[in-house]
């Protein structure tokens, strides 16, 4: 049972996978897969748990690519599917073959790591809007503003719109109560407070799974970590360091990497953005971020084979993810490499055996 907090507390996989439909055995490959896919749903538009934060939605300062809990996502069943994510990001904290492709806010690895006092800059990293209006509010004055002056520029009531646009009251019946000149500081430290308290028990269920799988005396370590490094734990580096990956690669027999066609890969990942490269490694190891120390490398070392054929130009490189290994076939071109490359990971979505009529035709790449 993938519930089971005591079956998820280890360091090699807590449970395994099996995709219907594909000729997949699960040798590390579609649990990878499956957990990076766990994180894209939970980041689409879809999404019912997690929405993208207003600076994202508006174009405005920093974090502009990350989520937040949605405000109103705190049903029962839904803090139940909050408190299971806190268990896999427990699994990460524990398994070097788990990370997870989450962009949160961050307040939110704040408050997952125990830190409540959250203050002005918090509310400014997910919605710098927001922020804004309130320093502008609370030192009116400054632009000549006075009490006379007021009520004619501002309408505003005890109200507060939330990160998906949802209105709320701030105390009972502050709909019908208007903000004063003299009561726009309390009405300015309400909204900030009610903001950054979005999302407040999705991040408690989350804390709670997440101690859950770690143990109790690991579980109040957290505390001791401020949220970006959490994040750092749970999600690893953003992006996919070339030199790293090249550190950690192994030839396949008769492969140099002296060898053209092995120099061209090098110059496609490091042409590619950091999203591609991304990409790449969901591709060829069901995985989108590197472990992020040697112990968490252990014995792992991604293995390039060439793809013997006659016409490489007209074929796809093969990824074996499973296995961490990829068939690179002898391209003529850095341009004929980049192309192929680039389509193989972003068409090639599922994981199958080699089995599949799409790998013995070898007219896309396989996984």
């Amino acid at each position: 049972n993938a519930d089971d907090p005591l079956k998820l507390r280890r360091r090699d996989r807590g449970f395994k996978v099996r995709f219907v439909g594909e000729a997949a055995d699960d040798y590390g490959g579609p649990y990878r897969e499956a957990v990076t896919d766990v994180c894209a749903e939970l980041q689409a538009a879809s999404s019912a748990l997690l929405l993208l934060c207003p600076n994202g939605k508006h174009g405005l300062g920093d974090n502009r690519s990350a989520f937040v809990p949605r405000p109103a996502a705190a049903s029962a069943a839904e803090l139940r599917q909050f408190h299971f994510l806190g268990k896999l990001m427990g699994c990460a904290l524990l398994q070097s073959q788990m990370v997870l492709d989450l962009e949160l806010a961050p307040h939110v690895w704040k408050r997952l790591a125990g830190i409540t006092a959250l203050d002005a800059a918090d509310l400014s990293a997910f919605d710098a809007g927001q922020a804004s209006s309130l320093a502008s509010l609370r030192h009116i004055e400054r632009e000549g503003i006075d009490e006379s002056l007021f009520g004619d520029l501002f309408f505003e009531t005890f109200e507060a719109t939330l990160s998906d646009d949802s209105s709320v009251e701030l105390f009972e019946g502050g709909a019908a109560e208007p903000v004063t000149f003299a009561s726009r500081g309390r009405f300015c430290d309400l909204v900030a407070a009610a903001r950054l308290g979005e999302g407040a028990a999705a991040c408690e269920a989350m804390r709670a799974g997440m101690s859950e799988v770690v143990g109790p005396a690991a579980g109040r370590l957290l505390s001791l970590m401020s949220g970006g490094e959490l994040q750092l734990l749970v999600c690893g580096e953003a992006d996919v360091d070339v030199a790293a990956l090249k550190a950690h690669t192994r030839y396949g027999a008769g492969v140099s990497e002296t060898q053209k066609h092995i120099k061209l890969f090098w110059a496609v990942l490091k042409e590619f953005t950091p999203e591609q490269r991304r990409l790449f490694l969901k591709f060829i190891w069901g995985r989108n971020r590197l472990p992020l120390t040697e112990d968490d490398w252990g014995e792992q070392h991604m293995r390039i084979h060439t793809l013997e054929t006659r016409r490489p130009d007209g074929h796809f490189p093969v990824a074996h993810t499973c296995f961490f290994s990829i068939e690179w076939p002898q391209y003529s071109s850095q341009q004929v490499a980049f192309d192929k490359l680039l389509y193989a990971i972003n068409n090639c979505v599922a994981i199958d055996a080699d089995n599949t009529a799409e790998a013995r035709s070898n007219v896309a790449a396989a996984r």
